[in-house]
């Protein structure tokens, strides 16, 4: 069995330790505002698809292999309102 360290020891790695924790974290939240951006960009284009007219709904679903009302549901905040 290894000596048990210091509490200098102990302290300093526990410093490092919560450094790489809030890089990890970092990382995390980075991630998910880009996950957040790509898809408010995709259902912003594919509601400017519908818009245009150049496909339905169904070819959305078929393409996408989202559900009718999840479809729906996400591009209707970026529609044109008649």
């Amino acid at each position: 069995m290894s000596p048990r360290p210091d509490q200098e020891t102990r302290t300093a790695a526990k410093s490092r330790v919560a450094e790489l924790k809030k890089t990890r974290d970092q990382a995390h939240e980075d991630a998910e505002k880009a996950k957040a951006a790509a898809d408010e960009s995709m259902w912003k284009d594919i509601a400017a698809e519908l818009d245009a007219g150049n496909l339905l709904q169904l070819d959305v679903v078929e393409a996408t292999g989202f559900s009718r009302d999840h479809v729906l549901r996400r591009t209707k905040p970026y529609r044109k309102q008649d």
